[in-house]
C-alpha cells in the first residue's frame, strides 16, 4: 500500500494513527520520505523509493535485454516525470512486474505494467491518494466512507460468471487497467491507456519478434536465481516454460507438480513426465480425489478487491501453496495465458484475418486449412454468421484493452479479448497468499511477440499454436509437440461438485446473491444430472467465490458504519 500526501502533513494525519495497527497485523513501512510512504506485509515485493523522495517503484522491472534493472537504476526511474509521454517511453524501454507511483504537481501518478501482474486500486481519503493491491481487514479505517457494495455491477459479475471485468463492484475505488496512467488528487482522476494491445499489433505488423527469444528472455529473467515450484500440466504451454529455464535454474526447480485424475481424459502424466525427465528431474505426481468446498475455505481468498475466480480450484491452490512453504521456495511458475498468447482457439475467424490483411493477395490454402481445422464448409454463409457472432459478442467487452481496436481483423480482436479474460490468471488465489504465482506467457515481452503475429501464422496450417510448436520444436519431447488434444477435466470436476451440492444449495440459495435476487434461475442446475450432463460446475464455483466475497464485504462494510 502507498500513499501519496497532498500535504505532508496530511500524510503524516492519515498515516500516524495507522503505523501501530499495520505493524500488529505484520505490515512493514518499506519507504518513509514527508509526502511519500509505503507499507507491505512481505519482503517478496521489492520497493525502492525514489532520490527526490517523491516517487516508488513497487515490483520487478528488467530492461528490453532482460537484464535486471539495478537499485540505482530503480531509484532514478522512481524519479522521472510521470506524464503520458514519459510512461509510453518507460513501457518501451523496460517491462515487469510493478506498479509505479509518483508525486508530482501535488497529485499521485500511478503507473501499472502491461501484463497487470500487480494489482493496483486507488482511491482519496483526507488529502491523501491511497494505492493499494489487495484490501485485508486491517485496511479498514483508510477505505473511503463512502464505500459501498454496486448491486448492479454484482449483478453483472453474475451475469458473466467467471469472466474478467475491470471495472469493481465496490464503489469509491478506482481500478487501474494494466498498461494504464492514472492520476489522481484533489482535482479529480484522470486515466491514460499508454499500452495497448492493438497499438502493440499495429506496429509490429509485417516484423514480428522471434518467438522463442521472447519467452526464453521473460521466463529466465522473472525466474531469476530463486527457487520455485514449477506447475507442469502436461500441455505445450506449461512444456515451453520448462524448456525455457537455463540449466541452473531448473537445478534450483523445489518440485515439478502435476495434478491428476482417475478418469483418462484427464491424466497427462505420461506427457508431463517427458517435459522433465530431458534433464533428469522428476515429476511430483498428485492424485486428485475431488474439492474442498466449505464457507470457511472460499472466505480465504474472499478480502481482494475482486471475486478470487483464480481460486476456483480451492485444492490445486492449496497443494501447490504448500510445496511453496515445505520447498522453501520464492512462489510457482505456470505456463498460463499461452493458449491465447499463442493462439490455441481453431477459430473461423482467422480465415478474415488473411482477408483483411493481405486483400487480393489473401491465399486460398490459408483458408482451405483453416476450413479444414474448424470443421467447416467453404460456403460462405458459414464463415459469414461466424462474423456476425462475433461481432454480436464484441457489445459486451468492456476492458480498456478493447476501447479502441481501429484496423484489427476480427481474430487478432478476439485474441486481445482473451488476453483482456487473462487477467484473472494475475488475481489472487491461495497459492499467492505465501508465494509469488508468475506467469511468465503473461508478460508484456511475450503480450507482445504474440500480439505482432498475424494470428494466420501463429496458427499456420490449421493447427494450434503452429509458430510456438515450432519456435521451440527441438526442446519439446516429441509428444508434446505432435500432440493435438488437450486434457479434459469436466467430468471430474462435475462429480466433484455434484458431491457438494447440499452445500451449495445451502449455501447460495440461502445467501447474499439469492436474497438480492440475482439468483432465481438456479435451482435448475444444482442438480447431479444438470452437473454431469449439461456441466455447469464453473458457473456454481464462480458463484461460491463471488457469495463469499459479498457475504465478507457486506459484514466489513456494516462494521465499519457502526
Amino acid at each position: 500500500m502507498a500513499l501519496v500526501g497532498d500535504t505532508a502533513a496530511a500524510l503524516e494525519a492519515l498515516a500516524a494513527p495507522m503505523r501501530r495497527r499495520l505493524a500488529g497485523a505484520g505490515w512493514s513501512r518499506r519507504v518513509s520520505h514527508p509526502f511519500v510512504e509505503v507499507y507491505a506485509p512481505s519482503d517478496r515485493l521489492a520497493v525502492t523509493a525514489g532520490l527526490d523522495g517523491h516517487g516508488v517503484l513497487i515490483g520487478e522491472m528488467y530492461d528490453n535485454t532482460g537484464r535486471t534493472v539495478s537499485a540505482s537504476e530503480r531509484g532514478t526511474l522512481a524519479c522521472r516525470p510521470m506524464d503520458a509521454a514519459s510512461a509510453r517511453r518507460l513501457v518501451a524501454e523496460h517491462w515487469g512486474r510493478y506498479v509505479i507511483v509518483r508525486r508530482t504537481g501535488g497529485d499521485a501518478a500511478i503507473l501499472r505494467d502491461p501484463s497487470g501482474a500487480i494489482e493496483a486500486v486507488c482511491w482519496r481519503r483526507s488529502g491523501v491518494t491511497l494505492v493499494a493491491s489487495s484490501a485485508p481487514p486491517v485496511l479498514d479505517p483508510l477505505l473511503p466512507d463512502d464505500m459501498a457494495l454496486n448491486w448492479e455491477a454484482v449483478a453483472r459479475l453474475i451475469g458473466r460468471g467467471g469472466e474478467y471485468r475491470h471495472d469493481l463492484a465496490l464503489d469509491g475505488l478506482t481500478p487501474i487497467a494494466a498498461g494504464e496512467l492514472r492520476t489522481l488528487g484533489a482535482g479529480g482522476s484522470h486515466g491514460v491507456q499508454v499500452w495497448r494491445p492493438a497499438d502493440v499489433y499495429r506496429r509490429g505488423r509485417g516484423r514480428p519478434p522471434e518467438l522463442r527469444s521472447a519467452v526464453q528472455t521473460a521466463v529466465r529473467s522473472l525466474a531469476g536465481d530463486r527457487t520455485w515450484v514449477a506447475e507442469v500440466s502436461g500441455g505445450l504451454d506449461s512444456a515451453i516454460v520448462a524448456a525455457s529455464l537455463e540449466m541452473s535454474q531448473r537445478d534450483r526447480v523445489a518440485a515439478w507438480v502435476n495434478h491428476y485424475v482417475e478418469q483418462p481424459e484427464g491424466d497427462e502424466r505420461a506427457y508431463a513426465r517427458a517435459v522433465v525427465a530431458r534433464q533428469g528431474d522428476v515429476l511430483t505426481e498428485v492424485r486428485r480425489e475431488g474439492l474442498t468446498l466449505s464457507a470457511e475455505r472460499l472466505a480465504r481468498t474472499a478480502d481482494a478487491f475482486r471475486p478470487a475466480t483464480n481460486d476456483i480450484d480451492t485444492d490445486y491452490n492449496d497443494d501447490i501453496a504448500a510445496r511453496i512453504r515445505e520447498g522453501g521456495a520464492w512462489g510457482s511458475l505456470t505456463g498460463q495465458g499461452g493458449d491465447a498468447v499463442f493462439f490455441q482457439m481453431p477459430s473461423p475467424l482467422i480465415a478474415f484475418d488473411e482477408l483483411q490483411e493481405r486483400g487480393v493477395r489473401a491465399r486460398p490454402a490459408a483458408v482451405h486449412r483453416i476450413a479444414r481445422w474448424t470443421r467447416r464448409s467453404l460456403w460462405p454463409s458459414a464463415w459469414i454468421r461466424a462474423l456476425q457472432e462475433h461481432r454480436r459478442s464484441r457489445a459486451d467487452w468492456d476492458h480498456p484493452w478493447l476501447d479502441d481496436l481501429r484496423g484489427v481483423p476480427p481474430a487478432k480482436a478476439l485474441q486481445i479479448s482473451i488476453l483482456a479474460f487473462c487477467q484473472t490468471f494475475q488475481g489472487q488465489a491461495a497459492r499467492s497468499l505465501h508465494g509469488v504465482c508468475v506467469n511468465p506467457l503473461l508478460s508484456q515481452p511475450v503480450m507482445e511477440a504474440g500480439l505482432s503475429w498475424s494470428t494466420v501464422d501463429l496458427t499456420w496450417g490449421g493447427r494450434d499454436r503452429a509458430a510456438a510448436r515450432n519456435a521451440f520444436r527441438d526442446v519439446l519431447p516429441p509428444s508434446i509437440y505432435a500432440r493435438r488434444s488437450k486434457g479434459e477435466l469436466g467430468a471430474f470436476y462435475g462429480e466433484a461438485v455434484a458431491s457438494h451440492l447440499p452445500f451449495l444449495r445451502d449455501y447460495l440459495l440461502g445467501g447474499a446473491l439469492a436474497q438480492a435476487g440475482l439468483l432465481n434461475d438456479l435451482e435448475a442446475d444444482l442438480s447431479r444430472e444438470a452437473l454431469l450432463w449439461r456441466g455447469g460446475f464453473s458457473r456454481l464455483l464462480t458463484l461460491a467465490l463471488t457469495e463469499a466475497w459479498v457475504r465478507r464485504w457486506t459484514a466489513r462494510l456494516e462494521a465499519r458504519s457502526r
